[in-house]
């Protein structure tokens, strides 16, 4: 369908021209050690669409796997379509080379990009070690829904050719392939519209055929396609039966002008589908199709051929064939077109030019074309009736007739032409087998290489085994070790964890013992100055009892009666004071003011001393609070409560001690002033001091009453008066 072509341009080119080269240089074969990929790429139906909808540019690239794995340019690809479309029609063939030893692990990728967007729109991988070696897959080439849904409606319709160095020889079968030229149409027709594409095929048996064309067997009809679903399941996809009923068919390309087409296509047909077993069965059978089919929405929709040639492969045939000197072959110059309804100018049923020829050396050096076809003998078949009964023949060459050069002949020379070409036979077949041979040697060789290579990777196979084992050994080990590891560093991050909370409790613990402790010190400071104090307050009741004493010896002295020999009109005076009335008087008034006073400080003394207890009491029971950490803070209000309150009881207790010291040593030197004689008038001292001191001494002792809870840290040390009343007292 389009001109055959081994590169392509790496950019894709414009439309192709569909018009064919009268002259095309066939070559089936690769080269030495390599393998060539033929695709012929028809076209595809339901392409996904862009993302908004519009319709692509497409072509087709085709590589292998090493080339898309060493990122080469692609060199085989088609042309791009003349418009935007879906459903493009390309009928271009590309060709790809790959070395012979690498189809074993070589794919063949068919992608179809879009050339406005750069995008791949479907792509395909085929292995090639599936495919077998010349024969021509039909391929319709679809994606599974489970893969890719954008891409599941797409077909692509490909013919794939795998072509090998060397054309491969079968067991019980003397040649290796039948050769069919096509040239074209021997006379202008006059109702063909559009030009026409030729399927050819070899059939063991006409007749059968015949009958399954008639009950419409798909496989008999038209072109049968190997349908592929990627990705691929099974290699059974590809498998080829040694013998088909049907043959297998071959598609050309279209021929043109449509007025007398032209092809100038060749077809081989192998000799393991039976191409060269000729017998009274076995038919070559050409089926005429218009080409316009091929760009339907089906392209391989060819039900109805326009006409049928039929050539009728028998072993008259086969004889006649070896009869050539140089070519194995003959030419039919008129092979009739039959069930059709073209017509020539001339009115008749048209005919066709081919030539055909049996090939039997594995790599052959001369293959038809259409020059050297015209050197082959000429047949000239009449078909007697339908069935294909006996056939006329009428044999000719280029300069004499064939017929006078047989009855010429002498028996002698036609038993040397036997001997050559007996000797001829047995030369290429001694040729053919030393190639063989050497090929056996080369594969052999080859062989030895691998399995010595297999013996020393066996070795080192089982020398890796055991140094796996080892190393699994060592490995199951290493991860026990590790397990164990794993679980003491766990078990000590834990225990650090817990020591590390442990440590912060403490410290904070701590941090809140450090004014605690500094509190309870300043209230052990205290006691011991609460200590001291009282010793100081017991030492005072002391001297207070002995004043107490004298005072009472000299009330006893003054109630004592006076002596006779005393001089009337003068009170006697004892301790230098004057007796008298007024001297008693001044004598009991100072008793009741000492005794009042002496009551007012043992009241208070005793007050010091009841409250004094419970601050030691709530001293001692400070350090029992410290171990609960919801009261800290109830703690630290009542430390500061009682800090203010015996601050104040401080002040008060200061100023009420410095107010006794006072009244002490007023009344110790009133004392003595009297008992001295130098006191003022006795109504004065009666009257005014002790009731200004009496007031307040009342005034302290409401106050001390209302606000005395506890002691006061300097209650500890002795006032000044104090030490000079003390010290008085003493002397």
């Amino acid at each position: 369908m389009g001109r055959q072509k081994t590169k392509v341009p790496e950019e894709p080119q414009g439309r192709l021209d569909t018009s064919q080269d009268p002259y095309p240089a066939a070559n089936y074969l690769a080269p030495c050690n390599k393998e060539t990929i033929t695709v012929t790429l028809y076209g595809a139906t339901n392409l996904p669409a862009g993302k908004d909808g519009s319709e692509p540019w497409p072509y087709v690239v085709v590589k292998t796997t090493s080339e898309k794995a060493n990122k080469h340019s692609p060199q085989a690809m088609t042309s791009v379509t003349s418009e935007p479309t879906r459903a493009p029609v390309w009928g271009d063939t590309v060709n790809v080379e790959i070395q012979a030893e690498d189809t074993g692990r070589e794919d063949l990728i068919l992608k179809v990009m879009d050339n406005k967007r750069k995008k791949e729109l479907v792509s395909y991988d085929i292995p090639i070690k599936y495919l077998r070696i010349f024969h021509p897959y039909q391929f319709k080439l679809e994606k599974s829904e489970k893969k890719d849904e954008a891409a599941a409606k797409t077909c692509l319709y490909a013919t794939v050719v795998r072509k090998g160095s060397l054309l491969p020889r079968y067991v019980g079968c003397d040649h290796t392939a039948l050769e069919v030229f096509l040239r074209g149409v021997n006379e202008p027709l006059v109702n063909s519209l559009k030009p026409m594409v030729v399927i050819a095929r070899v059939v063991p048996n006409y007749t059968e055929f015949k009958a399954r064309q008639a009950r419409r067997d798909p496989a008999s009809v038209g072109l049968p396609l190997t349908q592929v679903s990627f990705p691929i399941s099974s290699p059974m996809n590809f498998d080829v039966p040694r013998i088909n009923q049907n043959g297998y068919p071959q598609l050309s390309k279209p021929g043109g002008p449509p007025e007398q087409p032209l092809w100038n296509q060749s077809f081989l047909f192998q000799a393991r589908d039976g191409a060269t077993s000729f017998s009274e069965n076995t038919a070559l059978v050409l089926e005429y199709y218009p080409s316009a089919s091929m760009q339907s929405s089906e392209p391989w929709a060819l039900n109805q051929p326009l006409g049928v040639s039929v050539l009728p492969l028998k072993s008259r045939l086969y004889h006649k064939m070896l009869t050539g000197k140089h070519l194995q072959g003959l030419q039919v110059e008129r092979l009739p077109i039959i069930d059709t309804n073209l017509k020539t100018i001339n009115g008749e049923a048209p005919s066709v030019n081919l030539s055909f020829q049996l090939l039997s050396s594995e790599r052959p050096e001369n293959f038809l074309t259409p020059n050297n076809s015209k050197a082959l003998p000429t047949i000239n078949p009449k078909i007697l009736d339908e069935n294909l009964g006996a056939i006329r023949e009428s044999w000719s060459m280029s300069s004499l007739d064939s017929t006078q050069e047989m009855e010429e002949l002498q028996p002698r020379d036609v038993e040397m032409n036997n001997y050559r070409r007996a000797m001829q036979k047995m030369a290429e077949d001694i040729l053919a087998l030393k190639k063989q041979a050497n090929i056996l040697e080369e594969e052999n060789g080859m062989l030895r290489s691998h399995l010595s290579q297999q013996s020393i990777e066996e070795q080192s196979r089982a020398e890796e085994e055991n140094l796996a084992v080892s190393m699994k050994q060592k490995l199951l080990l290493n991860e026990l070790d590790m397990k164990r590891l794993r679980d003491r560093v766990q078990h000590l991050q834990n225990e650090l964890i817990r020591k590390n909370d442990r440590e912060k409790e403490l410290l904070l613990l701590y941090q809140a013992q450090q004014p605690q402790a500094a509190q309870l010190r300043r209230y052990q400071d205290k006691l011991q100055k609460m200590k001291a104090l009282e010793d100081t307050v017991r030492h005072q009741e002391k001297v207070i009892e002995k004043m107490e004493q004298i005072l009472e010896e000299r009330l006893c002295e003054r109630k004592e009666p006076i002596p006779s020999n005393r001089p009337q009109g003068k009170p006697i005076m004892a301790s230098g004071i004057p007796l008298g009335p007024v001297g008693e008087t001044l004598a009991v008034d100072l008793y009741s003011m000492l005794l009042a006073e002496n009551t007012r400080l043992r009241t208070e003394l005793e007050k010091n001393r009841q409250q004094s207890a419970p601050i030691i009491l709530q001293q001692q029971a400070l350090p029992d609070f410290l171990g609960g950490t919801s009261d800290k803070f109830n703690l630290l209000a009542k430390l500061e409560q009682a800090q203010s309150r015996i601050l104040s009881l401080e002040n008060q207790l200061e100023e009420s001690a410095r107010h006794w010291a006072r009244e002490k040593q007023n009344l110790a030197i009133r004392l003595q002033e009297q008992q001295h004689g130098f006191g003022q008038p006795p109504n004065s001292i009666i009257i005014d001091q002790p009731n200004a001191g009496a007031s307040k001494n009342r005034q302290q002792l409401s106050k001390l009453e209302t606000s005395l809870p506890s002691s006061d840290k300097k209650l500890n040390r002795p006032s000044d008066s104090q030490i000079e009343i003390s010290n008085n007292q003493k002397t």
